[in-house]
């Protein structure tokens, strides 16, 4: 019975070996039994005072026990690819861990109202916000519940050097801790684990932590004892490659058919500037797939050329794009021939794309469709964005106050190299001051080049901090919550804050804690009380955040939200594509009115598999949270628009009361970027995010200039704009999300959010028109 603690059970085993050995001494002749040489009634007291001792021994025993035999298993470890090594009671004393006490806070209402007081535009405490030590006396507990959960802590047998209490006093951080003092602090057993894809280890138990209700009563929880790292990366980019190796095993499964010569399977098509990049997996006669080049000269006759094929699905001046050529083709060991192709196209065309194969004896093999429209569209540049969304070209910010920073997990660094060469080429400024905080070593990641090139590229002149999360291990990931607690805790923090990473609200507590949700909203709050802005990308992978857990989930009911992004004290960031397929008229037949819209100016519609890419940008309802105020009218006003034109998911596919997201959207398709001294073009709403992040910037610095405080906590100044000045944001009001991705392949969910006139849960408010932004920031 894995819910009875391993102590309680050795002594239950104890004491049942020892009646045995007991029973067996009784029986032998040599054995004399004490109340058998006692007169009838004193023998008769005495086996009754042994039976009223030995039941009071075994009732101390059980009220000891009875916390242990309370034990709630958890199996986050199977789930997350952890597997035991050394069971508990035989770890190594040298194996040291830290644990992080979360303090409940004094009172969440009154923090919630003060915030509604900073940051609602209206209030006449509007802009007044607190500084550290006014948020730690405004949230920590009073001194005597700290002091009785620290002198917990020391009598426990801890070092009072191995704890820290941080600034803002919600917080105790418990460092050099060996397995038996969690143990012994936490009434649960601890067991070594180690990672079943790469050579990590770590303590852990198998068991929910239990505090004494004395000490329960006062935290909300405890990180270090219970949860699990996540080995599975979702921060956002998603990048072109060349090689698609690792889809090859799943792609030549999907291939298997009675016919004796199937097509072949295209495992991708993505557009890139002028151009389709294919990757496919040749079919050989009879059914085979092949391991040699030229591919199927193992299984005869060998592929000679293949025949590439592109119609537009819409109203055009094209009719189609043909090609026949001859594929580049690789082979990975253990897996099938791989071969890769590039077909021109014109920009922004939404196309039907196909290939089919012409062997050596001139037969052709059937044609393979990709399932799913593809789009070509010029790379994105720190100038096209802002002549996107009216940004003066040169702006550089003059106020020097500020920072803003770029958030990363994951063991994701960037290179000051590739800055170097993205602002040289870029013409951009290249003596703006990078601050790093945590580490920045090897090797080099596309989310951190993305994010501090993208946020550096707009927010030209602001000094930037490079924030990167050192984790406890290689294994630990996205630990939000400790970078929240951090910032709070830093005596200048920057001012402007972008994430680009996050996971399923579902997930949340399940994989990193019970209340790890409830109390990131928390730290979410205390950082709008300091007038510091938070941005997340609201994720990649549509309206159910599909993508398989940990991080993502394999089901369309309910639609499942994604966090951060739903926390109602951050402001969410979808991203769009630039298009002249702007309008829903674009995307009708002819007989049904529509038009060719191929030459009309530039506008944007929502990422979207459905539109010709390769992802789908995030936004829903929140399952968990719920709207502040200025939300709700404005989501009704959406879910009515959708009932009207018949697009309202069905009843338990999402929580109409819930918080809606995002909050606001920028361009995040074809953004170009340096990597390893080379360039390559990056999409995600990873990009979206700090591009908004840095046009953030630019407004604080118009409002630091003219002596007003910075913006803070963004979303009520976002929808009070909205409401008041609608001119302040590009509308867009075509696409959809319902598709996303369950592990390397496209799916789509029967039903996701639609894009309409005026706000909606894909783009938000939609996009940002500087130009009016600049003016009407100055009114509040």
């Amino acid at each position: 019975d894995r819910t009875e603690w391993k102590p309680c059970k050795q002594w239950y085993q104890r004491r049942v070996r020892g009646r045995r050995k007991r029973t067996q001494k009784q029986e032998a002749p040599s054995t004399l039994s004490l109340s058998s040489s006692l007169p009838p009634l004193q023998s008769l007291v005495m086996s009754s005072l042994r039976v009223l001792l030995l039941s009071i021994f075994a009732l101390i025993v059980l009220v000891s026990c009875t916390q242990s035999s309370n034990l709630v298993a958890h199996n986050r470890g199977d789930y997350l690819g952890w597997e035991e090594i050394v069971q508990s009671g035989n770890l190594d004393e040298s194996i040291l861990t830290t644990i992080t006490f979360y303090l409940k806070h004094r009172d969440v209402e009154e923090m919630k109202e003060m915030v509604k007081a900073v940051s609602y535009p209206k209030s006449q405490s509007y802009g007044k916000y607190l500084s550290r030590e006014e948020v730690a006396k405004f949230v920590s507990q009073p001194q005597d519940v700290i002091e009785k959960v620290l002198s917990w802590i020391y009598q426990k047998g801890v070092p009072q050097e191995n704890v820290e209490l941080l600034h803002t006093k919600d917080v105790i951080k418990v460092r050099n801790l060996t397995p038996s003092m969690i143990e012994s602090m936490m009434s649960v057993p601890l067991v070594l684990y180690k990672h079943n894809t790469k050579h990590i280890t770590l303590a852990r138990s198998p068991y929910h932590y239990i505090l004494p209700d004395e000490i329960s009563q006062h935290v909300d929880l405890v990180r270090g004892v219970s949860d699990f790292p996540i080995i599975s990366s979702r921060n956002r980019p998603s990048h072109y490659v060349n090689s698609k190796a690792k889809l090859v095993e799943q792609d030549a499964e999907k291939m298997k058919t009675k016919a004796s010569l199937p097509p072949p399977y295209i495992s991708m098509a993505q557009g890139v500037d002028k151009s389709i990049l294919v990757t496919f997996i040749p079919s050989c006669h009879n059914a085979n797939v092949s391991f040699t080049l030229p591919p199927c000269s193992d299984f005869p006759p060998a592929v000679d050329l293949v025949q590439q094929l592109a119609v537009p699905f819409y109203n055009t001046d094209t009719d189609v794009f043909f090609q026949t050529s001859m594929p580049e083709c690789f082979i990975t060991e253990g897996t099938p021939v791989w071969c890769t192709l590039t077909l021109d196209v014109d920009n922004y065309l939404p196309l039907n794309y196909s290939l089919n194969l012409i062997y050596t004896d001139s037969s052709q093999s059937p044609l393979a469709q990709w399932g799913y429209a593809v789009v070509a569209s010029p790379m994105q540049i720190p100038q096209t964005v802002k002549a996107l969304y009216n940004i003066p070209e040169g702006y550089r910010v003059t106020n020097f106050s500020f920072t803003q920073s770029v958030a990363e997990f994951e063991q994701q660094y960037y290179s000051e190299d590739d800055l170097y060469l993205f602002f040289s080429e870029m013409g951009l400024p290249t003596d703006t001051i990078v601050d790093i905080v945590g580490p920045n070593l090897l090797p080099i990641g596309i989310e951190a080049n993305l994010d501090i090139q993208y946020i550096m590229g707009i927010g030209v002149g602001v000094e930037t901090v490079f924030w990167s999360i050192a984790a406890n291990s290689t294994a630990e990931i996205d630990d939000i919550l400790s970078w929240a607690v951090a910032i709070s805790n830093t005596a200048n923090p920057p001012i402007v804050n972008s994430l680009s990473y996050g996971m399923t609200e579902g997930n949340v507590d399940t994989y990193l804690g019970n209340g790890y949700l409830k109390r990131s909203d928390q730290e979410f709050m205390k950082l709008a009380l300091m007038g510091i802005t938070i941005i997340i990308a609201d994720g990649d992978d549509g309206a159910s955040d599909l993508g398989g857990p940990p991080m993502g989930t394999s089901t369309c009911k309910p639609l499942h939200a994604d966090w951060p992004s739903q926390s109602p004290y951050v402001t969410s960031v979808g991203a769009t594509m630039v298009t002249p397929f702007a309008e829903p008229i674009c995307y009708l037949n002819t007989y049904e009115g529509g038009i060719n819209c191929e030459h009309n100016p530039l506008g944007e519609i929502p990422t979207s598999m459905e539109s010709g890419l390769f992802w789908t940008t995030g936004g829903g309802y929140s399952n968990t949270s719920t709207p502040l105020d200025f939300q709700v009218n404005i989501s009704k006003t959406y879910l009515s628009k959708l009932q009207q034109i018949g697009a309202m998911p069905p009843a338990g596919y999402f929580n109409p009361n819930g918080r809606p997201y995002p909050d606001i959207a920028t361009v995040g398709h074809n953004l170009y970027i340096t990597y390893n001294g080379s360039w390559m073009p990056v999409d995600g709403t990873s990009a979206s995010a700090p591009i908004f992040g840095g046009i953030v910037s630019l407004l604080n610095d118009i409002r630091l200039n003219a002596n007003k405080p910075p913006l803070g906590f963004l979303n009520p100044l976002i929808y009070a704009i909205y409401n008041e000045y609608p001119e302040a944001y590009n509308d867009v009001v075509y696409g959809n999300n319902r598709c996303g991705g369950v592990g390397d392949f496209p799916e789509c969910c029967p039903y996701g959010y639609t894009a309409v006139p005026g706000w909606d849960a894909i783009t938000g408010v939609g996009t940002p028109n500087f130009e009016v932004l600049s003016r009407v920031i100055l009114r509040y």
